[in-house]
């Protein structure tokens, strides 16, 4: 992980940490470097992207509002997020092409114990990775 991905990811939980960390070294190693681009969220931050592809352009990207149904971005009753989105760095910047090998990412993801936001049925998120 970068500085960058580590100020991104205060407040996590750190066992979560450890395993983004593994994910993002073996996504590196297969040729596709990757970082992380959200850590833990306020209601403010999860509203607005609940309400793109709602009542702000773009594509629906959520299914939790912040409030009514809360996202693991958000602080746990242990006061630590429980989830973290990464996207693939592609000439220096962040790249959430489709065409990008997002399944390697979920495999490594699941293979070090976390659940993959692109096994999801309804709403396919293929950055966003979590505890279990």
């Amino acid at each position: 992980m970068t500085p960058k991905d580590r100020l991104r990811v205060a407040g996590v939980h750190p066992d979560l940490i450890d395993r983004v960390d593994r994910v993002l070294t073996a996504m590196a190693a297969l040729g596709f470097p990757m970082g992380v681009t959200d850590g833990v969220r306020t209601i403010q931050r999860q509203q607005e992207l609940y309400a793109q592809g709602r009542t702000k352009p773009g594509p629906i990207v959520t299914n939790a509002d912040g409030v009514t149904k809360r996202s693991n971005h958000q602080p746990h009753p242990d006061e630590l997020g429980h989830a973290v989105d990464c996207a693939f760095i592609v000439d220096g910047k962040f790249s959430w092409d489709a065409r990008l090998p997002w399944k390697a990412y979920g495999e490594n993801a699941m293979a070090v114990g976390l659940k993959w936001g692109g096994d999801w049925a309804n709403l396919h998120d293929l950055p966003h990775v979590e505890l279990l």
